[in-house]
């Protein structure tokens, strides 16, 4: 079985050798836009209101993607 190429964790594109470190939506001197940030509470209440709801795959990617989002924000060195 082989091994699935390496994908971008944001928006699924296949990173090459070249572009593994250096892939991002934005540009390396672009902050977030507001929208990113202030979508994230309205994203939590909707998970919130809607977690009976979830399936299982749904629970695992909010699980990983709070996880991810977390991490970021506990090594930041910023």
């Amino acid at each position: 079985m082989t091994t699935p190429a390496p994908r971008c964790p944001t928006c699924g594109s296949l990173l090459t050798q070249d572009t593994h470190e250096t892939h991002s939506l934005l540009a390396p001197d672009e902050r977030l836009t507001p929208w990113m940030i202030h979508d994230l509470p309205r994203i939590a209440w909707i998970v919130e209101y809607r977690a009976a709801e979830l399936t299982d795959q749904e629970r695992q990617l909010v699980r990983d993607a709070t996880t991810r989002m977390l991490g970021a924000l506990e090594h930041d060195t910023g």
